[in-house]
């Protein structure tokens, strides 16, 4: 199965970039640029922590405290993903298998779902890295603009006037390379869970079809009941792919969630202590930035849950009440698994969706008034 995987449109962005990373596939060959990827990050992360220790500007350790959290989020991803490689190219393989079959049937709905849903996660995932992109640059050019001489990562290196030239200008230098290798451990991630979500989006719809054209004109009880063991089979499948896409995401998830919940009360708080434009204007990228990130994995894990929901409409929907009596009692059943929705969740506890979502902005906020009205006193 794993010959699919890297041709398969809703995958293939994400897995080129992991796999020139090292992080999946081939690491016999590719270990070292794993490593080292991950190193020259793990190296500004330390000394990004070092500056957070020893600055006392408060809007200077919140805005290099976003980035700082970011790289830590985005080693911590690429250090989980590597160590549960195989499970990730075994989930994806599969994948690639059912994208195989789906786009080698006969039906033309299928086919034509199959193929649209990819074309848009593909292009989610060039959009989602070009944002990221954009924000770093503009994080990368911010001193120059501002007339500041910081570094654009606030770092702290004890013995050495980093301020210095030409330490200044090497550090840098560094600073910019390093951008592009922490986004590209960090972003492909969100675009393989979004990805995975809108591929099991399709195959819910594809099991409301089937069940939808259950009963046709000239099908005869053997065939209806064919159909429906087909179904049953299809739905058990889907289940049990829906719960191990959440066994490799849910603890990346769930560190996702404490991050987001901390780094937008600390943005906000600095919506109301800077004064200088590019300063306000930096926050609310950021902010703009998390904001997506974290929307895009809650808005399509919820769009699962909400069409699994339906698989009960399209069973009720049928035409069951023209059925025998032994096919009615095997919808019956499917009707009943069916109304326990498909969910992917942080650290198995809280479930993905958009009320889970408010919730998090509710508390944000909340810690941010707290947070305000102290420092007004």
């Amino acid at each position: 199965m794993l010959q699919y995987m890297e041709s398969v449109s809703y995958m293939s962005f994400s897995i080129a970039i992991w796999k020139h990373m090292g992080i999946i596939l081939e690491p016999r060959y590719t270990k070292f640029r794993r490593y080292f990827y991950i190193f020259i990050n793990v190296l500004l992360n330390v000394f990004q922590f070092a500056y957070l220790f020893s600055t006392t500007e408060l809007e200077k350790l919140i805005l290099n405290g976003y980035f700082t959290f970011l790289f830590l989020n985005a080693i911590i991803r690429a250090i989980i993903v590597s160590k549960k490689r195989k499970d990730f190219e075994k989930f994806m393989a599969k994948v690639g298998h059912f994208y195989e079959i789906i786009a080698n049937s006969e039906d033309e709905y299928c086919k034509k779902l199959l193929v649209d849903t990819g074309i848009l996660a593909r292009r989610f995932s060039i959009m989602n890295l070009c944002l990221a992109l954009t924000s770093g640059t503009c994080f990368l050019i911010y001193p120059v603009f501002a007339g500041m001489t910081d570094l654009p990562y606030g770092i702290h290196i004890p013995g050495i006037n980093y301020m210095k030239s030409p330490i200044y200008e090497i550090i840098y230098v560094y600073e910019i390379l390093v951008t592009v290798p922490g986004a590209s451990l960090y972003i492909p991630f969100s675009n393989l869970f979004t990805s995975f979500c809108m591929f099991a989006v399709v195959l819910v719809k594809i099991l409301k079809y089937k069940i939808k054209n259950l009963k046709t004109e000239h099908d005869t009880e053997e065939m209806i009941t064919d159909k429906l063991h087909q179904i049953i089979e299809y739905h058990k499948v889907l289940i049990e792919f829906v719960e191990e896409m959440n066994q490799i995401v849910t603890y990346i998830c769930l560190i996702e969630l404490v991050f987001f919940v901390i780094l937008l009360c600390a943005l906000l708080f600095v919506l109301n202590i800077v004064k200088l434009l590019p300063q306000i204007i930096m926050s609310c990228l950021y902010i703009f930035l998390i904001m997506t990130q974290l929307f895009s994995l809650y808005w399509n894990a919820n769009e699962l849950t909400v069409e699994s929901f339906d698989i009960t409409q399209a069973i009720y929907n049928s035409p069951w009440y023209n059925m025998s009596e032994k096919i009615k009692k095997k919808m019956h059943l499917l009707l009943v698994r069916a109304q326990r929705p498909l969910r992917v969740s942080a650290g198995n506890i809280y479930p993905l969706t958009l009320i889970m979502f408010q919730s998090l902005l509710n508390v944000s906020y909340t810690y941010f008034t707290v947070l305000r009205r102290f420092y007004k006193k």
